[in-house]
């Protein structure tokens, strides 16, 4: 269960522009151009670090992986926590969405407007390295399957289908995992509108697609609009919604929506960035049915939480923390 730390408006504000920063730096480069590769295993190779973690997904070998911010993968051992190695990607770009399929790792790269999928290569006792395999993306702007901004990216193994979230076109694309295109729909709600959709995930035993529509929190356009997760089948009809209904990060519903995962039986966990929380909801009634984790800026507590994987043998929760201790959290059976 959720620990009551005590809330302001000033430490809202402060998280709210923190969360505006993270969102604004969605397709933008860093300035590092150091373009080299470092893996657990190489003699003298200094520890790879996480600085600014975004997407977070399951990996292989008992790892996560995460996307970084300054252009790198970096692999999390689940038990430790502790990183063990890093890929930087080859060229210049922002590795944003992160998912995995069997060997093959799959990165939204932001800069060059590709989802690059790497085969991961080295023995779990040597040298790891991901080897650049082949692009979903690339093709030209406006182009069936073109990608500009791939914020997130959720697969269905069983289906092997791979779902990009496009930030710019605002439309969720399906490839094939071994590259052609298959499909696209725009995510809309029950209304006909789509305002900032941030994040997807999918449910590969109900065939779903959930996307997190971050809302108008501004009111800049319209009347304010709170966030929504919107679900789909996977031909893009809409199925079902949940509204948030809060503006501050002491709501008792969701505030902002980031990252997601579900589970077999039906719960969806929402990292809520503004709340420093994750909030479980109901797939069927879209109830609240529990808040987890502790606001803090110490390590096993959470501030501006961008995304959650559920390991689903042990229901470990592991989420990416972008502020205060930047690094991977677990909630240990929080998703049993």
């Amino acid at each position: 269960m959720r620990s009551k730390a005590s809330s302001s408006p000033q430490r809202g504000l402060a998280l709210a522009l923190a969360l505006a920063f993270a969102l604004a730096s969605m397709g933008s480069n860093c300035s590092d151009d150091r373009r080299e590769q470092i893996n657990a295993g190489e003699s003298g190779a200094p520890a790879p670090t996480i600085q600014n973690p975004r997407r977070i997904a399951e990996g292989p070998r008992g790892q996560l992986l995460v996307s970084d911010r300054r252009g790198w993968i970096v692999a999390v051992d689940k038990d430790s926590l502790e990183p063990v190695w890093g890929f930087q990607l080859p060229q210049e770009g922002a590795p944003f969405g992160v998912a995995t399929s069997n060997q093959l790792v799959f990165v939204g790269n932001t800069e060059t407007k590709n989802v690059e999928v790497y085969r991961l290569v080295g023995s779990s006792g040597g040298t790891t390295t991901l080897k650049f395999e082949y692009n979903l993306g690339g093709t030209a702007a406006g182009a069936t399957g073109s990608i500009l901004n791939p914020i997130s990216i959720a697969i269905d193994g069983m289906a092997r289908l791979v779902f990009v979230l496009d930030g710019d076109e605002k439309k969720v694309k399906i490839f094939e995992s071994k590259g052609p295109f298959v499909n696209a729909f725009e995510p809309r709600d029950s209304a006909g509108e789509l305002l900032s959709p941030v994040s997807l995930a999918v449910d590969e035993t109900r065939q779903e697609v959930l996307v997190g529509d971050y809302g108008d929190p501004s009111g800049s356009s319209r009347a304010k609009t709170p966030a929504r997760i919107l679900i789909y089948d996977y031909d893009g009809n809409l199925l079902f919604q949940i509204n948030g209904n809060g503006f501050t990060h002491w709501s008792t519903r969701f505030a902002r929506v980031q990252g997601m995962a579900t589970s077999a039986d039906g719960r969806i966990f929402v990292a809520d960035p503004l709340g420093s929380r994750i909030l479980v909801l109901d797939r069927v009634s879209g109830a609240l049915l529990t808040e987890l984790g502790e606001e803090g800026l110490q390590p096993g507590q959470l501030m501006l939480p961008l995304d959650a994987a559920l390991d689903q043998k042990t229901g470990d929760l592991f989420i990416s923390n972008n502020q205060g201790a930047r690094r991977v959290e677990v909630l240990r059976g929080a998703g049993s």
